[in-house]
């Protein structure tokens, strides 16, 4: 019963968004953030490489692997469908995934590499979390994913980036020679 409900919120704020939220930018824009939200975090491990904090792009690169580890076999555990496949109204943007819906890999990913980035860089935080909000209302916007689906891929990335930032406490000599950073 409780899961019918959440279900149908979950329907219902997704034909809100994906139908009701239209307009030529986000028609424009949000499709490209499919492959562009990877080249935006590839990027940024290149820009702290650059930059010789190439201990900050080893931990982003093995947390964002870590995340992908966990969530990408979660996705096929759960089996979700996408909302293309449930509802007929979709307005699909994009092209259809290959794999299930239930959790946001995007979500998990863009949150993760914000909570990680912030810890040691406070003022992108802004910018990175305002950038994986608007990866996340993206993916419901071009009609691939459920709210419910984003919601869990933030809390996960959230929740693994921690865990990541937790393990590079515990191996400084390996993240970082200046204890002073963590």
């Amino acid at each position: 019963m409780i899961l019918e409900y959440l279900e149908s919120v979950d329907s219902a704020v997704f034909i809100d968004i994906n139908h009701n939220l239209t307009n030529p930018l986000f028609d424009a824009i949000f499709p490209a953030l499919r492959e562009l939200t990877y080249v935006f975090w590839f990027l940024l491990i290149v820009y702290f490489w650059m930059k010789n904090e190439k201990k900050m792009a080893l931990l982003l690169t093995v947390s964002i692997v870590a995340g992908a580890l966990f969530t990408y076999p979660l996705k096929f555990l759960i089996d979700r469908d996408r909302p293309y496949e449930d509802i007929a109204s979709t307005r699909l943007l994009t092209q259809e995934e290959a794999d299930p819906s239930f959790p946001s890999g995007h979500a998990e990913m863009s949150f993760l590499a914000a909570t990680v980035v912030s810890r040691f860089h406070p003022s992108y935080a802004k910018y990175l979390y305002g950038f994986s909000f608007i990866v996340v209302l993206s993916r419901i916007y071009v009609g691939v994913h459920f709210p419910g689906d984003a919601v869990a891929g933030i809390l996960i990335g959230i929740i693994i980036g921690r865990g990541m930032l937790r393990v590079a406490e515990k191996k400084k000599d390996i993240f970082w020679e200046d204890s002073k950073k963590l």
